[in-house]
């Protein structure tokens, strides 16, 4: 029932990528990897995807934006809801199933997390970044690595072939500008990793300045143990 999307130009992501996908309890998911870099090999990918169930790797030259690829991604999707994944973030369990229970029981078009957990992976530090809502209907800003929808709405709205950071908000943007209903979902579940290197990111705002706008939780070792609840839903299907 959901296709996630991940976009990636980094062969050093690949285990996460499969990681995230393959933990889900939400059994009934595909995976489209889209490479976007020339340097790497498909044939790599494919080989580690062949171990998988419902896994497809394409790659696109490195001049396409990642609105490009992502727009590639939802046109080969074959189920109704569409998840894009970050690369390089962690997503629980419990992730799918928690966004899952919203379509089931509003009529919400976008899912996705205003308010979420961020871990300076340097410091071993985890903070809160607070974006928009929690638990809440309404036109909420959304963390770009957390966007859940329903494939209805494209392509009437589709992510901008910009380059550089602001892809996902310009999306989100549209969003709320075109009136599709946005629910948030809670804080838990998943975890934006900040690397110590900041040119690691697309979102280049320093380390330094993200930590001083979030709500420090603490230093930790396990962020995991304190950022996954666990969600469930009777017959996980729609």
């Amino acid at each position: 029932m959901v296709t996630l999307i991940a976009c990636t130009i980094r062969d050093s992501m690949m285990n996460n990528i499969f990681e995230n996908f393959s933990r889900q309890t939400w059994e009934e998911k595909e995976l489209i990897i889209i490479l976007n870099n020339d340097k790497m090999e498909l044939s790599k990918w494919q080989e580690k995807a062949a171990g998988y169930k419902n896994v497809t790797v394409y790659q696109l030259p490195q001049e396409k934006t990642l609105g490009n690829c992502l727009n590639f991604g939802i046109e080969k999707a074959k189920f109704d809801i569409v998840a894009k994944f970050d690369d390089d973030d962690y997503y629980s369990p419990y992730y799918l199933t928690e966004a899952m229970r919203i379509f089931n029981t509003t009529n919400a078009q976008l899912v996705g997390k205003g308010k979420s957990f961020m871990y300076f992976e340097e410091k071993k530090l985890l903070t809160i970044r607070r974006l928009g809502t929690e638990n809440k209907a309404g036109k909420s800003s959304l963390k770009g690595g957390t966007l859940i929808f329903r494939k209805e709405i494209y392509p009437n709205i589709k992510f901008p072939s910009k380059r550089g950071s602001g892809t996902d908000s310009a999306f989100v943007g549209m969003c709320i500008r075109k009136n599709i209903r946005i629910y948030t979902t809670s804080r838990y579940n998943y975890v934006y990793i900040r690397k110590s290197n900041r040119n690691f990111h697309t979102f280049k705002r320093s380390n330094r300045l993200l930590r001083q706008k979030s709500q420090i939780i603490g230093k930790v070792k396990n962020y995991k143990q304190f950022t996954t609840k666990e969600f469930h839903i009777e017959n996980d299907s729609t």
